[in-house]
């Protein structure tokens, strides 16, 4: 690992699980891997934690470069960091036993391929994939369901832009300290635990550590 004061920008942008939504700490993932920057790395870093509650892919596209932008430095290092997807899976509609997404996957997609395509002309992007939510309700599997394909198409989306994207959805499905944080939370943001996972799989990533200069 290298060191060195290096003062990256990181603009991370999704909604409340990058937010940090029901976390004890405050801040999320983003806000982990800052400090562990600074207090292990010895980064002078600058952190911007742009998640927004409830934001689908729809309202990301129409802010994130906007917002991105003010906060780029041409003296600096600067990095892009998206992660989203659970609340386009969510339910816009119930009738019955059918529901409806938020966004389709077509739209999704589109969407997806437009954010990360603009992102990439920017700096360098990093993709976190849409974690699982709470493996219980039928309405909760059926999230999971549409999140598994949005996944396979934000994943095939990524290496067409030859982006490094982290697959989470299905480690976070199955990983048993993700599920009891969501227990504990309320099945679609984890507590604090779930935060310190996820950011912890972010930290020993490969993309995330070359992204930021501590391996070549």
């Amino acid at each position: 690992m290298s060191t060195g004061a290096i003062g990256h920008r990181i603009c991370c942008f999704g909604d409340s699980l990058v937010n940090g939504v029901r976390d004890g700490e405050k801040g999320g993932w983003p806000m982990r891997l800052g400090r562990r920057l600074l207090d292990e790395a010895k980064r002078e870093v600058t952190i911007y934690n742009l998640g927004i509650r409830a934001e689908t892919t729809e309202g990301l596209k129409a802010r994130w470069k906007f917002e991105a932008e003010l906060r780029m430095v041409t003296e600096f290092p600067n990095v892009l960091m998206f992660s989203f997807g659970v609340n386009d899976a969510n339910h816009a509609e119930d009738r019955g036993e059918e529901t409806t997404m938020r966004v389709s996957p077509a739209k999704s997609a589109t969407n997806a391929a437009e954010i990360i395509g603009e992102a990439v002309k920017l700096a360098p992007t990093l993709w976190i994939g849409p974690q699982a939510v709470i493996d219980g309700s039928k309405s909760s599997q059926e999230i999971n369901e549409r999140l598994e394909g949005l996944n396979q198409i934000y994943l095939e989306t990524a290496r067409g832009f030859d982006v490094p994207y982290l697959d989470l959805f299905k480690i976070t499905l199955a990983d048993e300290t993700w599920q009891k944080a969501l227990r504990r939370g309320d099945g679609y943001h984890p507590d604090k635990a779930g935060y310190d996972r996820v950011a912890e799989l972010i930290w020993e990533w490969d993309g995330w550590k070359r992204a930021v200069g501590l391996i070549d």
